[in-house]
């Protein structure tokens, strides 16, 4: 799955490339890119923070993505280049809709986002960096990133409308530097940024760790290309001081008709945020009893009619499990929002593409949590959420 190996850090272009225009201004081609969706979706439950029990609006109309934007690529003809994205747009997840992302939650004081950056209905920078490529193979980017591991912020660049319940215990978004370099068998990075993403906040507004310096890095190779046989690999790791340290494994093979993708996450939390630790500063509160780790695992299929060319029609299916650890409360280690133990997800989006630039596309997305995180409309908890959307789009 190519968003699972981290190439959706390259934005739009990697979805559109082949249907972007292209700008001369001041003797440079620009590449002008985008896309524009709109859905409706439904749930029966929301989380637990939600105001979803006050108001009981299960169903909801969105613009679910507005995104323009313009890239200049860098080479050793022309070494230094950008790529710039403004984006507004809807992050509806499988354990909490896109409203309590953005802070339309109980949380107090009253209310808090779960992004630092900001709200991302906000037509805003989503993704803006310079590049710097001085020798053939080298890369430095510097200026608004994203994690080169999981799903991507934007809907219209994955595969499935929903973000799944890994997606909630990665940063996302940062902002940073991070040099590249491909060695032609194996691509390698790392990196250096100061937050701004998903749980990385410590003001009054937003909910998390207060992350204020982190490092990244990363390996990707074809085991093909190494030992003859085999699918691609990448490994990953994101250390956030006094915060998360992530250790990520992903794995894809393409089968023509099947693609397959399985991404490993493991996740320990630093001392000064160990929930068990006195004076803790995890934003959950002091639990002696609550493990300090959690780990996930995600299986991602693909059944894809039209690279077969059988029908315009591709089926993604997404599975999830998580074990947030153990605690004597109800919220486990924290690094998920799901409660202690465990919770798994099932999602299936069958997308039809009557051209290259087109889509539409039906979810139907069932999570099911060891503790009751959710909540109804008439206020009433309990331990599972379903989520049916619809979804159109057009690239450019």
């Amino acid at each position: 799955m190519k968003k699972i190996l981290g190439l959706a850090a390259a934005g739009l272009l990697a979805v559109n490339a082949a249907n972007a225009g292209t700008l001369t201004v001041a003797n440079s081609d620009i590449v002008l890119y985008g896309g524009v969706s709109a859905s409706y979706d439904w749930q029966n439950t929301d989380h637990a923070v939600s105001n979803f029990g006050n108001d009981g609006n299960n169903d909801n109309f969105h613009v679910s993505t507005f995104a323009i934007g313009l890239m200049k690529k860098a080479d050793v003809n022309s070494p230094i280049g950008f790529n710039a994205a403004f984006a507004s747009f809807e992050a509806p997840t499988l354990i909490a809709s896109s409203a309590v992302v953005n802070g339309d939650n109980s949380l107090p004081p009253e209310g808090k986002r779960l992004i630092a950056w900001g709200n991302t209905t906000d037509f805003k920078p989503w993704l803006a960096y310079v590049t710097i490529a001085p020798v053939e193979g080298l890369s430095i980017d510097a200026g608004l990133l994203w994690n080169q591991f999981g799903e991507a912020p934007l809907t219209i660049l994955n595969r499935n409308y929903t973000r799944g319940i890994l997606f909630t215990g990665h940063p996302v978004a940062y902002a940073g530097a991070r040099a590249s370099y491909d060695f032609g068998i194996a691509k390698v990075y790392v990196g250096y940024n100061q937050g701004h993403g998903l749980l990385q906040g410590s003001s009054t507004g937003v909910l998390g760790y207060g992350i204020s310096d982190a490092w990244e890095a990363g390996i990707a190779f074809n085991l093909k290309d190494l030992v003859g046989v085999g699918g691609k690999v990448a490994l990953h790791t994101y250390d956030e001081a006094e915060g998360r340290n992530l250790y990520v494994l992903c794995t894809s093979v393409d089968f023509g008709i099947l693609e397959s993708g399985i991404e490993v996450d493991y996740t320990t939390l630093d001392d000064a945020v160990k929930r068990s630790a006195t004076g803790t500063g995890h934003f959950l509160g002091h639990d002696a009893k609550a493990d300090d780790s959690a780990w996930g695992v995600a299986l991602n299929i693909n059944i894809d009619l039209l690279d077969a060319q059988i029908a315009n029609v591709t089926f993604p299916i997404r599975i999830e499990y998580v074990d947030n650890g153990d605690s004597n409360d109800a919220f486990g280690s924290g690094i998920y929002l799901t409660g202690k133990k465990g919770t798994w997800s099932f999602t299936i989006t069958p997308t039809w593409k009557p051209t290259k630039n087109t889509f539409a596309r039906v979810e139907l997305g069932y999570v099911s949590a060891d503790q009751k995180v959710f909540v109804e409309d008439d206020g009433s908890t309990k331990d599972s959420r379903t989520v049916a959307a619809f979804e159109a789009g057009f690239l450019f």
